[in-house]
């Protein structure tokens, strides 16, 4: 028996090596799950045009998106593990998701080995320019003095945009309606043509229109760094407590199906790291308010598990629940 297991322990070595040898063998599928235009495409777009030259294989971006991300990420968990479907994740459906769904067709901590932090990013309280309030405390003013009658738009039912939008009504005693659309670009959209009025996203897809003038920039948060908007205080700042990196951790990274051989995901990653170095990326990413990290996989993992413990705090306090 003990030579058997020693044998079959050999073979699956082999295997496992033999794979990491042949990797990569044909196109490899960059899995977004959420639709085009949005931040995340960005990121996925940018590397993968850099993994393809490195790699010598086709990197492309694959939309998959639906159910707050778990469609897209359910497939990624049943994929064949040898490296060749990744998943593009927003941080919220390895860390959140399995807090407001009482089903997920995954295990966000076991289904999933971890490659890197690709970016952290900071986001921005907008609204649009017919609101009356320059500041975060007019805004609850305006809210106070009109219940329920301020709209707020997010990416979809218990998207991180609904979470911020929800708790910040709590931590400011103010009823706001939520209004969830298809997508951070749609309810960007909504708030631009004033179908909505005031919006938690990632400035990455709003700091264009911040500088035009369609959107009035309130408050920044989960980071203090406003170089590219100097004159924005944090929500911290202007008395709103709960908004920060420690409190609603954010980021976009890229995860392997478990199982996948780690010399696979060694090269994944090394491969992943020296395209976040590149010097287009680094503008893209300071263009777009984004900050590239590059973590080890054991780095990543423990974050995954440490956002999941901060973003179920924030569930628990908000009651929000997907559908």
């Amino acid at each position: 028996m003990r030579l058997l297991l020693c044998i079959i322990c050999a073979c699956a070595a082999l295997s496992m090596e033999a794979a990491a040898q042949q990797f990569p063998s044909r196109t490899i599928r960059l899995v977004n799950p959420f639709p085009p235009g949005g931040p995340l495409d960005v990121v996925g777009r940018l590397l993968s045009e850099r993994l393809s030259a490195s790699l010598g294989t086709p990197v492309i971006v694959e939309n998959k998106p639906g159910a707050a991300g778990n469609i897209g990420a359910a497939e990624v968990a049943k994929a064949p593990p040898d490296g060749h479907t990744l998943l593009l994740t927003l941080f919220s459906i390895v860390t959140s998701n399995s807090h407001l769904y009482d089903k997920l067709p995954f295990d966000p901590l076991k289904d999933f080995a971890p490659v890197t932090t690709l970016a952290t990013f900071d986001s921005v309280l907008v609204v649009h320019p017919s609101v009356q309030a320059g500041t975060v405390a007019e805004l609850i003013a305006l809210a106070r003095a009109n219940p329920g009658k301020l709209n707020f738009a997010s990416a979809g039912k218990a998207s991180p945009g609904h979470l911020a939008g929800a708790y910040f009504s709590q931590r400011a005693g103010v009823q706001m309606t939520h209004v969830p659309y298809k997508g951070n670009a749609d309810a960007v959209r909504s708030v631009l043509a004033g179908e909505t009025q005031v919006m938690f996203t990632p400035t990455t897809g709003a700091l264009a229109h911040i500088r035009s003038g369609k959107l009035r920039a309130l408050a920044v948060y989960l980071t203090d760094r406003a170089d590219e908007l100097p004159d924005l205080r944090s929500l911290a700042a202007q008395g709103i407590e709960g908004f920060d990196a420690g409190s609603q951790p954010s980021w976009y990274g890229l995860l392997a199906p478990a199982g996948t051989p780690r010399e696979v995901v060694a090269r994944i990653h090394a491969e992943t790291v020296k395209a976040l170095k590149d010097e287009k990326v680094l503008a893209a990413f300071k263009a777009a308010r984004m900050f590239a990290v590059g973590n080890t996989p054991e780095e990543f993992a423990l974050m995954i598990r440490a956002g999941h413990a901060a973003w179920g705090k924030v569930i628990r306090e908000t009651g929000v629940k997907g559908e």
